[in-house]
Formats: structure tokens, C-alpha cells, sequence
């Protein structure tokens, strides 16, 4: 009830006794003719006396016809709750609350809702006005109790946002939110009228600053509303009153919640992520992020966020599509762009990365940008990159060292020297001439070709006292011509190089002391450098080529070790082979190449280029009888070394020591020689013997006599060669000259001169296959047994008991049939037993003959010197021998000139068992 007011003017009058007043005569005339003007100037235009809601507060006419019917009739409620509403939006509250004051005590009906409101309406505007403090507390307490009924009896939304309205003027929020809250359990109305209940509960709970208690609110009202549109609206507050909150578990419950319920909005779905993401639920913060932007596919902020949601998931790959997207929108320096350069960074994709660093780079100074545009741009040797970035760089600060250097070498290779020159001189003007950038502009000027250029920007900069300067101008000095002056400016810093710089200065005064020929100095400096850079290669072998030069071998083997222990080099192991082989040391010769095998088992590309691993693989292979494994290293060697003259020597020995020879491979082997043969450059004396035996068994004693004319130089009183080379010189259609031949070789025999020749040739590899010389005496059982035994009587016959060297070998070979006939057995025991009578008997029939009657049959008791009458002197029944006819002066030029260089070999003084020099 509203408190009571004091009466004012006429209204303190009882309602009778303002009737009587009314009804007088006079009265009654003056009221009809006020009624008949105000009907003639209103009516037409002013519809309040049809209905008296949309009468105007402003309107006194208004005001007092209807205070004159509700005199009149003071029982009708319409009426006066028109009179109310009208008096109290003319701000005439007095009045009003004396109005209403019948209305208040008036049973429930069809208006109860619209005098209630009235009355609330009327209650805040005389709260308004500020009354006494007890008043004030009356009328909040009237308010409190008239707001709840209002708000059960609201009939549709408008009703009750108006209720809301009004009570929102009311007070405290909090205690409307209460009223709300209340209204659920002290009422039982519809989910819907629940719904709006609660939402207005948290929209007051939001002014109270109960951000919670507001979501709560949200959240019960969103399970309880079924309308679609409404629910997601509720679902929105709701989040955004979790956000405002703070985000726990509960505010991320209440996201799955909604999320489940809801679909099809975007904005629902990011809010439900703002949720999940500080919580690291980034799998639903994801999915939800992806389901808006299905809604919103060209939201460029929302397509960002999901990039970096999923950069920060681990999740690089996937974030690329949406990258080609926000590339087409892309602000220059945003934030977005260093995005975008690190996703592609990420995901190794140099070349996106750089492009997008580079113009990130040149566009606004960047310390992040600049260092990956500048790593990105070397690793892809992009020179062209690399001089944008660094000329952008330029203007805005000084370069550092490896920016400088790094200009220097990408701009030469893409611009022209002069434009980088000029860059150069330009940034080192505009920052007061840097160090770097002269350093920088001397190089360039020494790639020119420009040292004394390069020392005069030198002389620009600051006084040269620290060793990186006085290293620079080292170069200087040496690109300049002046290695001396570089070598005394080193010698400054040779006690103290500083650490920073050490391993710089001692290569570079390394090279300039070797340069110099300062080997001292140059060996320390290498030697210092290794200790900085054990594994270097470069330096190891700098210093190998010092100790070769000074035949220091025991450095060199120590050298050799240190690079094998470290670096398992193919190189260095191939010189410890060397070292075992000058020592003849075959044991530990023998370790090292176990250890290449094992090298090449493990990568059989190690030793594709190792000549000397052949080389001695080849030697103790055939050394071991192993002849299959020495011919495939020695093609191996064939192969990297060419037609080698030591090499082919000890393959065509070892082809010719075969049972069966291969004519394919050795007419391969000696096919590079066949136009030296006349020529005294390139052939060494062992390999003419090799290729004269190889052109024999080839079948072309042409070719072979002339290696055997070579040969005589070397074997001037060798027996057997000159009974083998005697069989060339038939073959070659010289019969006169290879009888004589023949008889030089007889006529040697019996001096005792030579039962076997000792060749002193060097030692080379060939020499290492001397054991395997013998195999006819070394084989087996059976009938090779009865093959060997003869074989060696052969030899011991003849007085050929020592090792034979290849030729010799060969040489026998050829000549088993001659000496194993009767005739000339018969003459090796004259010979042997020094019956000197009946050597010179034979030795004269042999002259006379071929010298009075060589085209004659032979005589009965004479040594048969060709080769058919050797073989017919074999056959088990020899029969006649028929004369080959032969001419000495019109045989060939060599055969001649062959056999007269053994005449004049015989003539020459020669001691008893001493060979002829070499």
C-alpha cells in the first residue's frame, strides 16, 4: 500500500460532498458549456475521449475531464486507472497516489496486471524524488513486494521485459536476481517462462558484477529453452559470462555442453574455443575452431587463429592449406606475415621461407627477419636474395663481418663488380667508414684485381694493431705481390695469435712461409693448425709435401699414421703400405692391407681409386700363388694407371706364365707400344724383354724382332734369350741370321760365359713373381710327377740351377725341345766334362757348314739349329733332313743388324762371370 499522503486543496473533500458541489445550477451551466467547447475543439482531432490510454500528459484539458469522471464514477476501475497512468506520466504523483489508492485494495481481475504496474510505475517516480529516508524505505519495501507478482502474472515476453525495465530502475541488482532465482521454486510455471526468468536473473547478476553466478543462470535457462533461436542466444551469454568469469573446468563443461546441443553457429564455436584454448584443451578448442570456419571460410583472423592454434599443437603440416589462404591478404611486417615465413620455415620450405623473410626483411627493419632471410638465402646459395636483403640492411645499420663477406661473394657472382664497389663506398660514407664494410670494399677491390686499391682503403681505416687487421693486410700484402712484407707482418704475432684468431693465422702464415720456402716456419704453422683442426685434411697433406720435400720419412710415417688413426683415409693407409715395402717389412705390409680389404667388404667404392693398394694387393697375391686375385688387382691398377711400364711388364709375365695364354688381353696390353719400338723414351730395358716375348707368342716376329734388338743391350751374353731370339728371326723369315744367331749362342756356351745370365735390372713388381717360375718343378703326383722330374734334369743338365727371372723363364720354356735333344745334351756334357777337343769339333762343323754349305743337307754329326731340324731330331724315327734355303745379305734390316750388335757383344772384354753394366 502506498503511504499516506497529506491532503491538498479541494482534493482533502469527501467525494460526496465535491458531487453536491458539482450539481448546483450554476454549476451544471458552466460545466455544459465547457463540455460543448471542449467537444468542438478536441473531439475532431484528439482521439483521448475515445480512449483514454493515448490521452497526453500535457493535455490539462485531458487531466481534468478525466478527474471529473472519475468523480463522477468513482467504482470504475478502467476509468481510473486511466486517470493513474495519465496523472503520473504528467509527473502529477501527488494526485496519482490518491488515485490509486482505491485501486490498490481491488480484488484480482483482467487489469490486476495493469493497475500493479501502474503502481510500480507510480512507486519509482516518487522514489525519484528523493523523500524523507523513512518514506524511502516504504516505498523500496512496496516496490520489492509488487515486482514478483508482476512477474508471475506477466502474459507474454513484452509484459515481462517491461516488468524487467522497471524493476532494472528499481535498486540493488542483486536483489532483483534474487527475486528471479525465488520465482523458480515459489513458482511453478513453464520451462519457457523459467527460461526468462533466469535470463534476467543473470542479466542482473551481470550488473553485480556475478559474472558465475550469471553463466549459472545462462546455463540453466539454455537446457530449459526449446525455441532454437533463443537457445543459441542463451548459449552465447552464457560463454561470454564464463569468459568474464575466468575460465575453469566447469566454464569448459558448460562449452561441451552447448557445443553438443548447438550447431551451425560460428560464433558459438569460437567462443566455446576462447574456453577450451587457456585451458590446453586444444583438441576441442581445434574442432570447434574448424567447425566455424566451415561457417566463415573467408575469415582471415579466424583462419590466423587456427594456425597458430595449430603450430602450437605440433601440427605443421596441416596448417599449410590455410597458409596459401592468408598469403592472398597479406599486410607487409604484421604479425601475420612473420606467422606465415615461420610456418613455411617450420615445414622445410626454403624456398616460400625465404621469400616471405626477404620481403619481410626489406620492407621494415626485423633483427628475426633479417638473420633467417640471411641464413636461408646462404643455404640456398641464393646470391640474387642475398644482395637484396644485404643492400636493404645497408641503409638502416652497419653489416656485421659475415654479412660483409656474404655480400661480397653474392654480389660479385650476380652484379657487376663496380655496382658492389659502389655500394660499398656508399655505406661505408654514410656510417663513418665501419671496419667490416673497408674490410669488405678491400676484397672487392683485390677480386678486381686492385690490391694496392685495397691497401689504400686500408689506410683509411684505424691504426693496424690487433691480429685479425694485421692478418688482413697480410693478404693484402701477398695479393699485391708482396709476400715478404705479409711474412714480417705474421712474424709479429707468432708468440701470441690470439685464440680467436689462431687457427686463421696459422693457415695463413703456413701458406706464405711454404711460399717463401720458410719451411721451418711453415711446418710449425701447419703443425699448430692440426692441433686446432685435427681432422683437416688440407693440413695434414701441406705437411706431408713439407716432409717429402726434406726426405724426412720417419715424419712422413708419422704423418701417414696420425691421418689413418683419425680420418680412416684410403690415402694415408696407402703410404704405410709404402713405408712396410721400403722396409720389406711383409708382415706388417700384410696388416695394412687387411685393413683396406675390410674397408673395401664394408664400401666397395673405398678403393676404386687406390693405385697403391693394387699395386701391392698384385705383388703379395702373387707372392702368396694366388694368380686369379694378383691378375684382377693388377687390371685394377692397369686401369688406373694406363699403359704403366712396370705394371704391363708384370701382367704380360703373368699372362705368358698361363697354361693357356690369353692372345685377347696381351695384345691389348702391348697394342700402346707397338709404335715405341723403335724410339728409346718410354720403354724401360725389363719391359722391351716382356713385350718382345709377348709379340713372339702373339705370332708377329716382326714386331718382336725389334724389342729383342733392344733387349741385347741388357742380355748382350744370355744364352737362352739368344736362342729364343734366334727362333724370332726364323719366324720372321731370317734362317741365314738365326743359324749364326744360334751359333753365337753355342759358341758362349762353351766359353763358360755364360751357363745363366744374371740381368741387374731394378727391382719393380715383375720381380715378385719369381716363385711362381718353378711351378713346373713344384706340381704334384702322378703323371706330373714324371713331367717335373724332367724338367728340373733339364735344368741341371744345363747348369741352369739358380731362379730364373721372367725372361729367362720364358726363354726356357721356348727352348725345352731343343735342349732335350740327344745332339745337344751331348754338347752340354762336352762341355760340362771341358772335353775341349770335342766342343771345337762340333763348334767348326757348325761354322763350316753354315758358312761354306748352309743350303746342303745337315751333316750326320751335327747339332741340328733350326727349327725343323730340331723337331725332326726328336721324332722317334728322324729320317733326312731337307736344306731350307737361306741368304744373310737378303734377310731383313733387323735380322742383319741383330745379329751382327751379338758379334760385336761377344767381342767385347768381359770378365770371367762379370755381366755386362746396365
Amino acid at each position: 500500500m502506498s503511504p499516506p499522503l497529506t491532503p491538498q486543496g479541494n482534493f482533502g473533500l469527501s467525494v460526496e460532498a465535491q458531487r453536491e458541489s458539482l450539481l448546483n445550477a450554476p454549476a451544471l451551466m458552466f460545466m455544459s458549456a465547457v463540455l460543448l467547447i471542449a467537444f468542438w475543439v478536441l473531439f475532431p482531432r484528439q482521439p483521448a475521449f475515445r480512449d483514454p490510454s493515448n490521452l497526453s500528459a500535457k493535455d490539462a484539458l485531458s487531466v481534468a475531464y478525466l478527474r471529473v469522471l472519475v468523480q463522477s464514477d468513482p467504482g470504475n476501475a478502467p476509468l481510473r486507472l486511466s486517470f493513474v497512468q495519465l496523472l503520473t506520466e504528467a509527473g502529477m504523483i501527488d494526485e496519482a497516489a490518491l488515485a490509486i489508492a482505491p485501486l490498490q485494495r481491488a480484488p484480482e481481475s483482467s487489469l490486476t496486471y495493469e493497475i500493479r504496474l501502474a503502481d510500480l510505475k507510480l512507486s519509482l517516480q516518487q522514489l525519484y524524488r528523493h523523500p524523507p529516508g523513512d518514506v524511502e524505505a516504504a516505498l523500496r519495501q512496496h516496490i520489492a513486494a509488487l515486482v514478483p507478482p508482476l512477474l508471475g502474472i506477466a502474459g507474454n515476453d513484452k509484459e515481462l521485459n517491461q516488468v524487467v525495465a522497471y524493476a532494472e530502475q528499481f535498486g540493488e541488482p542483486s536483489v532483483l536476481a534474487e527475486t528471479f532465482e525465488q520465482l523458480l521454486v515459489i513458482r511453478h510455471e513453464n520451462d519457457e517462462k523459467k527460461s526468462r526468468w533466469l535470463v534476467f536473473a543473470a542479466k542482473q547478476r551481470m550488473a553485480a558484477g556475478q559474472p558465475e553466478l550469471a553463466a549459472r543462470n545462462l546455463l540453466r535457462a539454455f537446457m530449459l529453452e526449446h525455441m532454437p533461436h533463443k537457445k543459441t542466444e542463451i548459449a552465447k551469454s552464457c560463454l561470454h559470462a564464463y569468459l568474464q568469469a575466468g575460465i575453469d573446468q566447469e566454464a569448459l563443461k558448460a562449452a561441451m555442453r552447448v557445443q553438443e546441443s548447438v550447431k551451425g553457429d560460428a560464433a558459438l564455436s569460437m567462443l566455446a574455443a576462447d574456453i577450451a584454448e587457456p585451458l590446453a584443451d586444444q583438441e576441442h578448442a581445434l574442432a570447434w575452431l574448424e567447425e566455424a570456419s566451415l561457417l566463415l571460410p573467408n575469415d582471415q583472423a579466424l583462419a590466423e587463429r587456427i594456425v597458430r592454434l595449430q603450430i602450437s599443437m605440433g601440427l605443421l603440416s596441416e596448417s599449410l592449406p590455410r597458409i596459401a589462404q592468408l598469403r592472398n591478404h597479406l599486410v607487409l611486417g604484421s604479425d601475420r606475415h612473420r606467422l606465415l615465413a615461420h610456418v613455411y620455415d617450420w615445414n622445410g620450405q626454403p624456398d616460400e621461407a625465404l621469400a616471405l623473410w626477404l620481403s619481410f626483411a626489406r620492407h621494415k627493419a626485423d633483427h628475426e627477419a633479417e638473420a633467417r632471410a640471411f641464413e636461408l638465402s646462404q643455404a640456398k646459395a641464393d646470391n640474387k636474395a642475398l644482395v637484396q636483403l644485404l643492400e636493404a640492411i645497408m641503409a638502416r645499420r652497419i653489416l656485421t663481418t659475415a654479412e660483409a663477406e656474404a655480400y661480397v661473394k653474392a654480389g660479385l657472382r650476380v652484379a657487376e663488380p663496380s655496382h658492389v664497389e659502389q655500394q660499398l663506398r656508399r655505406h661505408a660514407e654514410h656510417f663513418q667508414n665501419p671496419a667490416t664494410t673497408l674490410k669488405a670494399l678491400a676484397d672487392v677491390l683485390v677480386l678486381q684485381g686492385k690490391p694496392r686499391a685495397a691497401l689504400a682503403v686500408y689506410q683509411e681505416m684505424p691504426g693496424v694493431e690487433s691480429t685479425r687487421q694485421r692478418m688482413d693486410l697480410a693478404r693484402l700484402y701477398d695479393e699485391a705481390g708482396n709476400a715478404q712484407k705479409s711474412f714480417e707482418l705474421l712474424l709479429q704475432e707468432l708468440d701470441s695469435p690470439g685464440q680467436a684468431h689462431a687457427e686463421e693465422y696459422w693457415l695463413l702464415l703456413g701458406r706464405i712461409s711454404t711460399q717463401l720456402g720458410q719451411d721451418a716456419y711453415a711446418s710449425r704453422a701447419y703443425e699448430k693448425a692440426l692441433i686446432l683442426r685435427p681432422n683437416d685434411v688440407e693440413i695434414i697433406e701441406n705437411l706431408q709435401r713439407l716432409a717429402v720435400r726434406h726426405r724426412d720419412d720417419k715424419k712422413s710415417e708419422r704423418l701417414a699414421r696420425y691421418g689413418w688413426d683419425h680420418l680412416r683415409r684410403i690415402e694415408d693407409l696407402q703410404r704405410l703400405m709404402r713405408f712396410s715395402w721400403k722396409r720389406q717389412d711383409w708382415e706388417e705390409l700384410d696388416h695394412w692391407l687387411s685393413l683396406a680389404d675390410e674397408m673395401q667388404s664394408a664400401k666397395p667404392s673405398a678403393l676404386a681409386q687406390a693405385t697403391d693398394y693394387w699395386y701391392f694387393q698384385s705383388m703379395r697375391k702373387m707372392v702368396n700363388g694366388q694368380r686369379e686375385a694378383a691378375h684382377d688387382a693388377l687390371r685394377q691398377t692397369l686401369r688406373l694407371r694406363g699403359a704403366d711400364p712396370e705394371i704391363t711388364e708384370a701382367m704380360i709375365w703373368l699372362l705368358l706364365s698361363d697354361k693357356k695364354v690369353d692372345h685377347g688381353p696381351l695384345d691389348a696390353l702391348v697394342q700402346p707400344f707397338r709404335n715405341q719400338s723403335g724410339s728409346q723414351s718410354g720403354v724401360s730395358p725389363p719391359l722391351a724383354e716382356a713385350l718382345a716375348a709377348a709379340e713372339q707368342m702373339l705370332g708377329k716376329p716382326t714386331q718382336a724382332a725389334a724389342w729383342y734388338f733392344r733387349s741385347l743391350a741388357t742380355r748382350p751374353r744370355d744364352f737362352l734369350w739368344t736362342l729364343t731370339l734366334a727362333d724370332n728371326m726364323e719366324w720372321a723369315g731370317c734362317l741365314g741370321n738365326a743359324n749364326h744367331a744360334r751359333l753365337s749362342a753355342l759358341k758362349l756356351f762353351a766359353s763358360h760365359g755364360s751357363h745363366q745370365a744374371e740381368v741387374m735390372h731394378p727391382v719393380r713388381l715383375a720381380e715378385y713373381f719369381s716363385p711362381s717360375k718353378d711351378v713346373p718343378a713344384q706340381r704334384g703326383n702322378g703323371p706330373g710327377l714324371k713331367k717335373s722330374e724332367k724338367w728340373q734334369s733339364m735344368r741341371e743338365h744345363w747348369g741352369f740351377t739358380k731362379t730364373l727371372d721372367n725372361a729367362s723363364f720364358f726363354a726356357l720354356q721356348r727352348q725345352r725341345e731343343r735342349l732335350s735333344s740327344p745332339a745337344w745334351e751331348k754338347f752340354a756334357d762336352a762341355v760340362r766334362r771341358k772335353d775341349q777337343q770335342a766342343v771345337a769339333a762340333q763348334l767348326k762343323i757348325v761354322s763350316d757348314h753354315l758358312q761354306h754349305r748352309p743350303d746342303e743337307p745337315l751333316p750326320p754329326d751335327m747339332l741340328p739349329l733350326s727349327l725343323n731340324d730340331v723337331d725332326q731330331a726328336n721324332r722317334w724315327l728322324p729320317g733326312e733332313s731337307v736344306p731350307d734355303r737361306s741368304d744373310l745379305n737378303t734377310e731383313a734390316d733387323i735380322c742383319r743388324q741383330t745379329l751382327a750388335k751379338i758379334r760385336d757383344l761377344q767381342r767385347l772384354p768381359v770378365a770371367a762371370g762379370e755381366q755386362p753394366a746396365l
